[in-house]
């Protein structure tokens, strides 16, 4: 059995590691051991497990602000925002990648533009618009804004992904008589599933969170996002922690269940832009 040699290097690249890796976990155990803690016990043992597991915090987490109902109404936006988003900026980036509608070059900065306008200087426009159309209120309505700021971002990642992809398979794919849409589907997008897995993970990171949209656009109760939810747990006196943190708890497992499921094709699209010429 071969024995292997550690060099002093490969000594420093492990033990940066696992300091890395202890700082990143540590948030996640010290959430996780809270949830199950009265809030004495949170400040006067940080780092001990609970000396009693008070599975109520959960019950009483969900009987207080409806985690749960909370949590479901913001997966059910994030996946209409994320679908819809995804769609457009997919025939837009290839339409403009591709050079086939005029103007390419302009529609590409303008939305290059829009990125740089701060979501807080267009909370004030977006809520007039709403109310306008009397859409206030609405899951749908917020799923369709959440879609429109977030676009410019998804566009420019799959236009680059696209403008990887050798022109070659479009031309291949016209002479077996397919349309552009036709080698849209077939051709364009499985060969950017790893950029449309990023563009998903990254939209529903910041569409899962939002709260300032949320807060002025929804106002049931029933209709709180999992931010608002979370939200309503500080009070004027004070705030319930161990209550608190079994609601982020609940909260954190879509986000977790959504980078363990695409976190491969995040890795494939990193390493294929690592290489690319």
């Amino acid at each position: 059995m071969k024995v292997r040699k550690w060099s002093p290097g490969g000594m420093i690249y492990v033990l940066l590691a696992g300091v890395w890796f202890l700082t990143t976990l540590f948030p996640l155990y010290f959430t996780l051991i809270s949830s199950f803690k009265d809030d004495q016990s949170i400040f006067s043992h940080f780092f001990a497990p609970p000396a009693t597991w008070m599975v109520e915090n959960y019950e009483k987490a969900e009987s207080m602000i409806h985690i749960l109902r909370a949590a479901g109404n913001s997966l059910l936006v994030s996946a209409v925002s994320i679908a819809l988003m995804l769609a457009v900026a997919m025939m837009g980036a290839y339409a403009v990648s591709r050079r086939i509608v005029p103007g390419s070059g302009g529609i590409h900065t303008l939305l290059l533009a829009a990125m740089m306008i701060p979501i807080q200087a267009a909370i004030v426009p977006v809520v007039q618009m709403v109310n306008a159309v009397n859409l206030s209120d609405n899951l749908l309505a917020l799923s369709v804004v959440y879609a429109g700021i977030n676009l410019s971002m998804v566009f420019l990642i799959l236009k680059n992904s696209i403008d990887s992809i050798p022109r070659d398979l479009d031309e291949a794919a016209t002479i077996d008589g397919c349309g552009p849409f036709r080698t849209l589907r077939h051709v364009i997008l499985p060969a950017s599933k790893p950029a449309v897995a990023t563009c998903a993970i990254i939209s529903f990171l910041s569409i899962y969170n939002e709260l300032p949209l949320a807060n002025v656009l929804i106002r049931t109760k029933e209709l709180r996002t999992v931010s608002q939810a979370l939200l309503n747990l500080k009070g004027d006196f004070g705030t319930l922690y161990g209550i608190s943190f079994a609601a982020i708890v609940v909260s954190v497992i879509p986000t977790l269940l959504m980078y363990l499921l695409a976190q491969e094709k995040v890795e494939k699209s990193i390493c294929a832009g690592s290489v690319k010429g």
